[in-house]
């Protein structure tokens, strides 16, 4: 199996989920008592999207039980405008065999029980058995944490933009190359250059001829 763009421990984690996919494997039980213990989600759905098994840290990411979602459509647990798109893959899959979501890491969101969306990171495997459909594998990794740092980043980014452009004193940010990149409202009216004509430039257009060099 192709796995151009997953971790090695998504691809374990995967090959792990599909082996307990085949009920006669001599260590199944030993299998799944590694996915009920994983820290990333792990669901097992059919050929038609129906799940089959549904791990402990997926019931803590979705606030579904096992037994609530067990032999339902997958698509419960997608928001609305992404049901489509996986019917899609799906069908795809089925009428041409193109493997388009196989073995490929993507972000995607997650809708709870209480209807509350998530960013998740998902990758799919795929196992079949000879004379039998397939069974598809999810791993779903939380990216609610990295959310709320980007969004965190941001808003302080936000406050320090502010600062400098309320500032009463001129605030000039330059790169190792003396290249301007911030220019605030204050160095404009102090050199009466506007902002988008510095931009870019060299500190040393600010300085006299003799302290150019």
């Amino acid at each position: 199996m192709d796995w151009p763009r997953s971790s090695e421990s998504e691809r374990r984690q995967v090959g792990t989920a599909e082996r307990i996919a085949r009920p006669d494997q001599s260590n199944a039980d030993w299998l799944r008592a590694v996915v009920d213990t994983a820290v990333d989600g792990v669901i097992l759905i059919d050929a038609r999207g129906t799940i089959l098994m549904f791990n402990p840290a997926c019931e803590g990411l979705f606030g579904y039980s096992a037994d609530e979602v067990i032999g339902r459509n997958v698509k419960v647990l997608m928001p609305p405008s992404y049901r489509d798109a996986h019917d899609g893959y799906l069908h795809n899959y089925h009428t041409t065999g193109d493997r388009k979501i196989i073995g490929i890491g993507r972000e995607v969101v997650g809708q709870r029980k209480d209807g509350s969306t998530f960013l998740m990171h998902l990758s799919v495997g795929e196992t079949k058995r000879a004379g039998e459909e397939s069974i598809f594998v999810g791993i779903i990794h939380d990216l609610t944490g990295r959310e709320r740092v980007e969004r965190e980043l941001r808003e302080s980014a936000a406050r320090l933009r502010a600062v400098v452009d309320t500032a009463v004193d001129g605030v000039i940010l330059i790169d190792s190359d003396g290249i301007i990149l911030k220019f605030n409202p204050a160095c404009e009216s102090l050199f009466k250059y506007h902002a988008d004509e510095v931009l870019g430039e060299n500190v040393r257009m600010l300085m006299p001829e003799p302290y150019r060099s």
